[in-house]
């Protein structure tokens, strides 16, 4: 009966792991969940590997299980690929928050409004903003410059909140999926352009949405050279092939490992599907999580930058 079990996963994780082992031949958008979640479900195979070996020593728990550690070693090493150069030491400061806030989550909405107006951010993102709408008038105080809900869009879905003004704007969507989930602007930092971008992407297991989104915004954005900062839901994490292509693309990096942000209730222990991002000269000093989710199922980010003098 041991051995029985023990074959029985051993199965189940030789399947999983060529499951996961497509995206190094040629990666579909059938997998890409799983291929977003690599190191979670290599770290689970690994586990259920220890269990069968337990069950049943013999040589195919003990290949699985190497594999299994492999493939989880891969996922963790991944990142620093695209690892952002250490930020200059002087230069002018950019503060960024990002926060994908719920559409639903009216309950904190006054919450998320103040954590905003004492967050010191020059620049906010904020995706699912309709707990915001009741308080957009006394945001415009604080951030007098804003593309979404009623500027530059009819809808109230994604905003893009400035205390700098915001110049040479493109709104719109990145597939037939969702309308108005790409924003770029340029914002004037010292005499030098700085173009932001914020976007929210579909789910990867709609068909290959996710990866036609990426590179339409890989498109967008390269057609504006010079320092870039990114920040959006990506509803995948930076293992995802296609998410590697548009940083590879694009020159975009990162500070790895970034820190997760779903779900909420794992903590430290969940998946970086919120990213942000820069391009070169501007630099990334810092990024951080925001403690409290505030009733969302994502925790917000808070990110600085230096543009070097």
């Amino acid at each position: 009966m041991k051995y029985t079990i023990s074959v029985a996963l051993c199965v189940i994780v030789s399947l999983v792991l060529g499951a996961i082992a497509t995206r190094y031949v040629h990666p579909h958008w059938m997998l890409a969940t799983l291929h977003s979640l690599q190191l979670h479900a290599a770290i689970a195979c690994a586990l259920v590997m220890i269990v069968a070996l337990l069950l049943s020593r013999n040589a195919f728990p003990v290949i699985l299980l190497l594999a299994s550690i492999g493939i989880a070693a891969h996922a963790g090493l991944m990142p620093y690929e695209f690892d952002a150069d250490r930020a200059p030491q002087s230069g002018k400061t950019i503060r960024l928050m990002h926060f994908n806030i719920l559409g639903g989550n009216y309950r904190n909405g006054e919450r998320i409004y103040q954590t905003i107006v004492n967050s010191g951010a020059d620049i906010v993102n904020i995706m699912e903003m309709p707990p915001l709408a009741p308080y957009l008038a006394e945001l415009d105080k604080v951030y007098p410059y804003r593309i979404g809900c009623g500027k530059e869009t009819d809808i109230c879905d994604m905003m893009m909140l400035s205390k700098l003004p915001l110049t040479n704007l493109s709104v719109g969507g990145l597939s037939e999926l969702r309308k108005d989930r790409f924003m770029l602007a340029d914002v004037d930092v010292g005499g030098t352009t700085v173009h932001v971008v914020a976007m929210h992407l579909s789910k990867p297991y709609f068909d290959d949405y996710h990866e036609m989104e990426l590179a339409n915004a890989a498109r967008i954005i390269n057609n504006r050279k010079g320092p870039l900062l990114l920040s959006g839901d990506f509803n995948s994490s930076s293992t995802a092939p296609d998410v590697q292509d548009f940083m590879r693309w694009t020159g975009l990096r990162t500070i790895a490992p970034e820190i997760p942000t779903w779900p909420v209730r794992l903590g430290r222990f969940g998946i970086a599907i919120d990213h942000v991002m820069v391009r070169a000269p501007l630099g990334m000093k810092s990024v951080a999580r925001i403690p409290d989710a505030m009733g969302s199922n994502h925790f917000g980010l808070t990110a600085e930058f230096v543009l070097p003098e």
